[in-house]
């Protein structure tokens, strides 16, 4: 449980991020985008706190005994963490709901700068919990939170990019503007198109990142030790090589009138992504327990 809250509190991050940027930068034209991915940051960071609290099983020890990790704030990260994703988790609540409803743009403009950080915290800060334990120098380096970050991002923005069709499909009357794009394959296709050109700059980070962690942080030896070595090349092969391939092999191919392939080759990458995505944490939070 610790690994899936570890994967959907980064990908809650990154995914108002990806959410945000999409709003302020996108002159509307990424609209659906927008919602997706503030509609999923709710949706994550709810499942990764129920995940948490059951994992830890405080309620059955004393039913208020969380709130304990609000009063040591700024001094302990569990306390900074903890305000951090509690005011996220309101930001995002409010843009989701300005969303639904129609609300204020400049009010949900205004919430998303601000979100943009939090959420970017968020996402780090997974990462940081794990940097600031002591005596586990696996953990113990700088570039695991921006590793963080940057797989929070990707993952967010695939997951994003499946909610549209999965919503258009089975609620097309909670936002009818999803069924819309969805249903103009010429549209959803050039969407699809131009955020593989963002996927492929975070894939490009991530394995930058990954590479840096493996030879200057010096985290294969460890990972060797742990027996993690096939796992971790898995999370690189499935969650960043391949989608990387296929990225490369649709523009590659400009399948103009082939888009309903290029959809399906598109949304078989993400879900590969969010694989990878999960199975990053686990190797990272696994292997740290192994050689503690």
């Amino acid at each position: 449980m610790l690994v899936s809250y570890l994967f959907v509190g980064g990908m809650a991050g990154g995914a108002y991020v990806i959410s945000a940027l999409a709003d302020l930068l996108g002159k509307g034209k990424y609209r659906v985008l927008s919602k997706s991915g503030a509609y999923l940051s709710v949706l994550s960071i709810l499942a990764g706190l129920v995940l948490l609290v059951v994992d830890l099983g405080r309620f059955n020890v004393d039913l208020l005994s969380p709130l304990n990790a609000y009063i040591h704030f700024p001094t302990s990260i569990m306390s900074f963490g903890t305000w951090t994703i509690t005011v996220f988790m309101m930001v995002a609540l409010l843009t989701s709901i300005l969303w639904i409803f129609n609300g204020s743009t400049i009010v949900r403009k205004t919430l998303e700068v601000v979100g943009l950080v939090l959420g970017g915290t968020t996402a780090a800060y997974t990462g940081l919990l794990l940097a600031f334990s002591r005596g586990v120098h696996f953990w113990n380096t700088p570039f695991l939170p921006w590793l963080f970050i940057v797989s929070g991002s990707l993952t967010g923005l695939a997951m994003a990019l499946i909610l549209i069709p999965i919503v258009a499909k089975l609620v097309p009357s909670f936002s009818m503007d999803f069924k819309e794009l969805f249903d103009d394959t010429r549209k959803f296709t050039d969407l699809l198109s131009t955020s593989m050109r963002y996927v492929v700059i975070l894939i490009a980070l991530e394995l930058g990142l990954a590479v840096v962690e493996l030879l200057v942080g010096g985290i294969y030896i460890d990972i060797l030790e742990a027996g993690m070595i096939f796992t971790f090349a898995a999370y690189l092969i499935i969650g960043l090589v391949i989608p990387l391939g296929i990225a490369y092999y649709i523009g590659q191919q400009k399948m103009i009138n082939e888009m309903s392939m290029s959809t399906m080759l598109s949304m078989g990458s993400f879900v590969l992504i969010l694989v990878g995505g999960f199975l990053l944490r686990y190797v990272v939070l696994i292997t740290g327990q192994l050689i503690a």
